[in-house]
């Protein structure tokens, strides 16, 4: 079963939500993540809206990759980028089985 969090966020340039994520993706995967995958959202009422989906293979990978995080400097200035350019819109949990 893999775990994805999925985070929405309005607001910030194409730029610079690129290179925070980027920052992301490299502090993140090194602790484990599977992908971490920027989305922007074209059609529907969220339209402009950016998705960011970090998918770990295993709850327990998830929560590896996300203790790890917290304690991850890189991480945290990745985080501080995306917060200074884009306000959370949510963040959910998925939690997907193979068919």
């Amino acid at each position: 079963m893999s775990v994805a969090m999925v985070t929405v966020r309005k607001g910030g340039t194409r730029d610079v939500m690129t290179a925070a994520t980027r920052k992301l993706k490299v502090g993140l995967e090194k602790h484990g993540a599977e992908s971490v995958v920027l989305s922007q959202v074209v059609a529907g009422p969220d339209a402009g809206a950016w998705v960011i989906r970090i998918l770990c293979t295993s709850w327990e990978s998830y929560g590896k990759v996300m203790q790890a995080g917290t304690n991850d400097p890189a991480v945290h200035e990745a985080i501080a980028g995306l917060d200074a350019a884009s306000e959370m819109v949510s963040r959910r949990l998925l939690a997907s089985l193979e068919l």
